[in-house]
């Protein structure tokens, strides 16, 4: 009975998710080991109630009773450095506990191309499998919350790591990541205290749509956007590219000319390519700020060529996912929501960092 109501449950999922996320294009080929994706039996779709009951119930142990306990990886992208210090910590992890038993197997890093489409794409690959249990790292808020909720509905463990989806508090197993609204304040007070006097600042944001990037910007507009002796000449969509970021430093130092005191970014590459670039041109009094806390940004730290940066501990997000799926196969109780903290990171403190 338990049997037939998984089966159920996958193949409304199945529906549901090439409604939600278009039939897949061009699905990712599991690892090179990997077992042919698993038949379905027919079935009418479960009431979508009933399917996120069900797969509540579902998950914990071997979720898919074929005694094996095999484990997605959905990245965000496999290029940005940020991104390749995540994927390359689930890597050794996930590693590990197939070498001790913990896991069966685990389909590799399925490269997301920070394309909420090809997610849904993926994310219908490791419900054919079938995965147990999935870590994703979504693209975007809304376009990559099929993929969850689809995997969800079929039963699958889901983890969502670093940045949440529209339906992630209901429909993901668990979230870990970090407060990016407070990563936000933590640039904007930053700015502020170093530039008492305030002036005309510019916002490189990441890819819009993505959690990251809605909610740093929110603690923005909590601090320095609320502060009168500040002017926020623009929102610059700039999708965490370093290069996208040089260009809006010379378009507003074009504009602004001395009045411009501060380039606040979503993410480090930008960031310190903003800086480098302020640097270039002699303005070194213009303070450059991002997140992420990558290795280069850190050493300009230390050289005393970039002011700060917020450093957002990647490896302990991923890591703090596996313990969840961890956690769950051993029957423990799993924390919904892992929060790991942001750290202003200055030449005060950065040798704890550096590498």
């Amino acid at each position: 009975m338990k049997k037939r109501m998984l089966a159920t449950i996958m193949t409304a999922a199945m529906v549901l998710s090439l409604v939600g996320c278009g039939a897949a294009k061009e699905a990712a080929a599991p690892a090179a080991d990997a077992p042919a994706p698993a038949a379905t039996e027919e079935a009418a779709p479960a009431p979508a109630e009933e399917a996120a009951e069900a797969a509540v119930e579902a998950v914990g142990g071997d979720v898919n009773g074929d005694g094996k306990i095999i484990v997605g990886y959905i990245s965000k992208n496999t290029v940005d450095v940020f991104h390749a210090t995540l994927n390359g910590a689930a890597e050794e992890r996930l590693n590990s506990l197939v070498a001790d038993g913990t896991i069966t197997e685990w389909t590799g890093i399925l490269d997301g191309n920070t394309d909420a489409a090809k997610q849904c794409d993926l994310a219908q690959d490791c419900i054919n499998y079938p995965c147990d249990y999935v870590i994703i790292l979504p693209a975007e808020s809304t376009a990559s919350d099929p993929a969850v909720t689809s995997m969800a509905d079929a039963g699958i463990g889901v983890i969502v790591v670093n940045s949440a989806t529209d339906s992630t508090d209901s429909a993901a197993m668990a979230f870990a990541g970090s407060d990016d609204v407070y990563a936000g304040e933590l640039m904007g007070n930053y700015v502020m205290e170093n530039v008492p006097d305030g002036g005309v600042f510019v916002h490189c944001q990441g890819v819009i749509g993505n959690s990251a990037q809605i909610q740093r910007g929110e603690g923005m507009n909590n601090t320095i956007g609320a502060n009168s002796s500040w002017t926020n000449a623009a929102d610059v969509p700039c999708d965490w590219d370093a290069s996208k970021a040089v260009n809006t430093v010379d378009d507003y130092l074009a504009q602004y000319g001395d009045d411009l005191k501060a380039v606040i970014c979503d993410n480090d590459d930008m960031s310190s390519a903003a800086q480098t670039e302020c640097n270039a041109k002699g303005r070194t009094d213009i303070v450059c700020i991002g997140v992420d806390g990558n290795q280069g940004p850190l050493q300009m730290v230390k050289e005393g060529t970039l002011g700060a940066t917020v450093l957002q501990d990647g490896a302990g997000q991923v890591n703090a996912g596996i313990d969840a799926i961890v956690a769950a196969i051993k029957g423990e109780t799993v924390e919904k929501s892992i929060m790991v903290p942001f750290v202003l990171v200055t030449s005060d403190n950065v040798d704890q960092f550096l590498n």
